[in-house]
């Protein structure tokens, strides 16, 4: 899906918390991972094509892509790969925990305080 899952992955843990901030300065804070991400992937590949503390061949640069889900999207990939491939047990664990986590925050939140355990 992306040759910095590691980055990324940070970047997006960083967006989520963004959008459920209502903060100005904390969005800011909040998505500089995902520029990290962006330019600290790019520059890691820069270094691997130049062979300096790794390497990047030409035929992996041109399959995969530095962003998430984009060489999917150009058709470099294929879906059904990455359905195989795919955890669907981890990513329905996920999902439940982070739509619980959602759920909680939203009725706690909520201007009907009768929802509110104490």
């Amino acid at each position: 899906v992306s040759r910095h899952h590691t980055l990324w992955s940070l970047g997006m843990l960083g967006l989520g918390t963004a959008v459920a901030t209502p903060f100005a300065a904390e969005i800011v804070m909040f998505t500089m991972p995902v520029a990290f991400a962006f330019i600290g992937g790019e520059h890691q590949d820069y270094r691997y094509r130049r062979g300096i503390g790794g390497e990047l061949t030409p035929e992996v640069d041109r399959a995969t892509s530095n962003v998430p889900f984009v060489a999917l999207l150009r058709g470099k990939q294929s879906f059904e790969k990455l359905s195989d491939e795919l955890k669907w047990v981890n990513a329905g664990v996920g999902l439940t925990i982070a739509l619980g986590l959602a759920t909680r925050r939203f009725v706690r939140r909520s201007p009907d305080y009768s929802l509110v355990r104490k």
